[in-house]
């Protein structure tokens, strides 16, 4: 039994998953059943979970967004992730990731219904102090290294870096599924 308890120790370790992040994005799904469940009380509760979220562990990011599976809060602290935006399936976000919208609070936009925050495709890395904002798209499988700043749309398979210094992925860095979707193509 022990033999066990320490392997998954040392896989916690590796993965650099720890409870405080288990515990955290926990919380953070459930705001978000909550709040996909409907209704009244359910919504308030959303609500009130985010707020919880937001004074404990500085993590905004809105019940409304559109998150896809899988989706990964590594170390959370000082995400911030607004309302329209959207993200993909398999994406891991890292400390201090702010995607949120050029224009605050303009009422035309919000009337209408336009996006006004970043949408992240698949597979994605977005990591620490990297800030996407405006409604730009990123692709699936891109990763948008730390302290970078995106204001442009970011192509697939592709690495970000700086002040949108945008540079495609080499052959051997794409994984082996999106290789053979090209393949097809």
């Amino acid at each position: 039994m022990s033999i066990l308890k320490d392997i998954k120790i040392w896989l916690t370790d590796i993965l650099c998953i720890s409870n405080y992040d288990r515990k955290v994005e926990r919380k953070f799904w459930k705001m978000r059943r909550l709040y996909e469940k409907g209704g009244y009380i359910n919504r308030k509760r959303a609500l009130r979970l985010e707020n919880k979220l937001q004074e404990k562990y500085q993590l905004k990011i809105s019940r409304r967004a559109k998150i896809g599976e899988n989706f990964q809060i590594r170390h959370p602290m000082g995400i911030r992730i607004g309302p329209t935006a959207e993200i993909g399936d398999n994406c891991r976000v890292y400390p201090f990731f702010v995607a949120m919208a050029a224009v605050k609070n303009d009422r035309e936009l919000i009337k209408n219904h336009i996006r006004r925050h970043p949408k992240i495709g698949n597979d994605c890395m977005l990591c620490s102090k990297a800030t996407v904002i405006g409604p730009v798209t990123i692709g699936d499988d891109v990763i948008i290294g730390a302290c970078a700043i995106v204001t442009k749309d970011v192509p697939s398979h592709s690495v970000v870096k700086g002040l949108n210094q945008i540079r495609p992925k080499r052959p051997e860095e794409i994984p082996d599924k999106y290789k053979q979707a090209n393949e097809k193509i």
